[in-house]
């Protein structure tokens, strides 16, 4: 089917081609997205994966870079976990979404170190992206300890192909020694010498198994099973057949009776959808998504791990044939349940199109902006709330205190607050500056004062990300003129993430719904219905909670145990301002224009008038405005 869409790009560590459950799935699932009308491609990256070295690193940095602005790039888990600097650099700008199979620090025969490690590299990389994909429910029940919110996940379980069948599977022929398949690479999270155990105790019944899956991922533990075969003296009846594709798979799976998965831990359990597509009893672990995947008819589980149920249920079913049969019957009632990878791309479709606009890397403020409105904002602020701060940190009795600048831009919070702490404290302040705009966190990294140490973090802090993203500890979380922009959901997100560390707040120049223009003009309470209206729009951070920004964050503060100050903080621009004036007239126009055309009615024939009437008035110095806004402080209870 042609399409005019933008290709979607699918990420994965090293050949797509590889017979594994996760990378079938990728390829499954772009196939079905071309037929679908929604091009997609598979990319690979080179290097060491999970535990990335340089070249992993860099291929996935390379590749990311290689994007435009605003693409959608699907990067697997197992290239993405371990490798959190590309995606900081890089989230922002894509839409980026992160497809997750199950968690890396959940693999079985990590150290302890390596398993720390994992987490908490993929910890962070989740929190750069736009949208997670999970392969199964019990992947993503597990995110919410990597800090990722439910409404941030979707769950698209993977598809299967249905060969042709007339009806349930047959029993073997009498005589015939019943034949088991297990289908998974070999390595320690798939347990296949739990399997050889287990077949260890069996010697009657005449039975025969065949593991199937390629050596090469750990040559060490397929050695370790090879060896077990031996010392059992199980090498006439259990036998490796290596990596199978094609017809050796499908004569594989034809020529099986049961199938037997026992895994520690899957993503999901693809392979099970697989047998059960072709009428296959299965026998299968509890292990991780396991214990859903198996939940159905056709199929028994038992607990991963323990060699004898396994071995119990084997012989159950080779001694009594009924038993078998019964499974046989359940699994062709499963296959008529079974998911078509047509509905995997319907959902990826409607999950990946709901995302955040293209230029996930735009900033609502220009550098000009910024700069013109410093000088007021400084002169505005209130002098007892930044008193309350200082003291604050004073307080504390730590050494160096931590601030966390939240939508940074070019740094005028820091150059306003730097100093004042410098006078006031002995301690060297530490500052952690965020914002989403690379150009606007440059001029701040070249215009800052000598009193702060900083570092820089680029990144768009989400609802579920921030409390990833900042520093695990902090003594003051501070931003100016944002929180109007954001969502309630945001703004409890934030006093949450504040009492975590037990850190005050200190919020300055919030709109608070009020501009005042002298002399006035019939048309100025229009103009800020307009405007006021406007400020509840998504500016990419949800709906916006524009002049309720205060009294929301207050509320949550408060519940949270917070004792809460708020000050009024307004502007007050004379003839002295003009230059600001002006570009805060055009934007009140703009702003009324585009919510008029929202809203339908069409744009205001006097809009034109009343901002030529004020730019004359702005330019012959006869223009005073003052606009509204306020500061808060929360000072953690205990």
């Amino acid at each position: 089917m042609a399409s005019s869409e933008p290709a979607w790009n699918f990420v994965v560590p090293g050949d797509p081609e590889q017979r594994t459950g996760g990378y079938g799935y990728v390829r499954e699932l772009v196939n079905a997205l071309n037929h679908h009308g929604q091009p997609a491609t598979i990319q690979s990256v080179e290097g060491r994966f999970p535990l990335a070295d340089d070249q992993a690193t860099a291929a996935l940095d390379a590749v990311l870079a290689s994007h435009r602005d605003g693409a959608t790039v699907i990067v697997d888990g197992l290239a993405l976990g371990g490798c959190p600097g590309p995606a900081s650099r890089h989230g922002q700008r894509l839409n980026l979404v992160a497809l997750v199979h199950h968690p890396l620090a959940d693999e079985a025969g990590l150290s302890a170190q390596d398993a720390r490690y994992l987490f908490d590299t993929e910890r962070r990389a989740l929190a750069a992206v736009h949208r997670v994909i999970t392969t199964s429910r019990t992947t993503s029940d597990g995110l919410d300890r990597y800090g990722v919110a439910g409404s941030n996940i979707t769950v698209i379980e993977p598809g299967v192909h249905l060969p042709p069948m007339s009806g349930p599977r047959q029993a073997p022929e009498p005589g015939r020694p019943l034949r088991l398949l297990c289908l998974a690479h070999l390595s320690p999270r798939k347990a296949q010498h739990r399997l050889v155990e287990a077949l260890a105790t069996i010697q009657e019944p005449s039975w025969y198994c065949e593991l199937a899956g390629s050596p090469d991922r750990d040559p060490a533990y397929a050695r370790h099973v090879a060896q077990r075969i031996t010392d059992f003296d199980l090498n006439g009846r259990v036998t490796l057949s290596g990596e199978l594709s094609g017809e050796g798979l499908e004569r594989a799976f034809q020529e099986a009776d049961l199938f037997v998965l026992p895994s520690e831990h899957e993503g999901y359990g693809m392979v099970i959808d697989e047998a059960l597509a072709r009428g296959l009893p299965v026998i299968s672990s509890d292990g991780g998504a396991l214990a859903r995947t198996a939940d159905r008819p056709g199929c028994v589980v038992y607990p991963h791990n323990d060699t004898r149920a396994l071995a119990r249920l084997l012989a159950a079913r080779l001694m009594r044939p009924a038993l078998l049969q019964e499974q046989r019957e359940g699994a062709w009632v499963s296959r008529s349940r079974l998911r078509s990878w047509g509905l995997c791309a319907r959902e990826c479709i409607q999950a990946l199109s709901a995302t955040a606009p293209e230029d996930r890397n735009a900033s609502v403020f220009d550098a000009d902006w910024l700069e013109l409105r410093e000088p007021a904002d400084h002169q505005a602020r209130s002098e007892t709330l930044t008193r309350l701060a200082i003291d604050w940190l004073a307080g504390r009795g730590v050494g160096d205190p931590i601030l966390v600048d939240i939508g940074t831009g070019t740094g005028s919070n820091c150059r306003y607050l730097a100093p004042r702490l410098s006078e006031n404290l002995t301690a060297r302040s530490r500052w952690h500056l965020y914002d989403q705009d690379a150009g606007l966190l440059e001029v701040a990294r070249c215009s800052l004062p000598p009193e702060a140490t900083s570092q820089f973090h680029l990144g768009r802090l989400t609802v579920a990300g921030i409390d990833v993203a900042l520093p695990a500890w902090a003594d003051l979380i501070t931003a100016s003129a944002l929180i109007d922009l954001v969502s309630e959901d945001w703004l409890d997100a934030l006093a949450t993430c504040a009492a975590r560390r037990k850190a005050a707040l200190l919020i300055v120049l919030s709109y608070a719904g009020h501009f005042e223009l002298t002399p006035a003009h019939p048309r100025d309470q229009a103009l800020r219905d307009l405007v006021n209206a406007h400020q509840h729009g998504d500016k990419g951070l949800g709906s916006a909670q524009g002049p309720r920004a205060t009294d929301c964050l207050a509320g949550h503060l408060r519940a949270l145990g917070y004792r809460v100050t708020v000050e009024s903080s307004p502007w007050q621009l004379g003839g002295d301002h003009q230059a600001l004036q002006l570009a805060l007239i055009a934007g009140w126009v703009q702003a009324a224009r585009e919510q008029a055309g929202g809203d339908g009615t069409g744009e205001p024939g006097w809009l034109d008038e009343w901002h030529s009437t004020r730019t004359d008035q702005v330019r012959r110095g006869e223009l005073a405005i003052r606009v509204d806004h306020q500061d808060v402080f929360g000072e953690p209870g205990c």
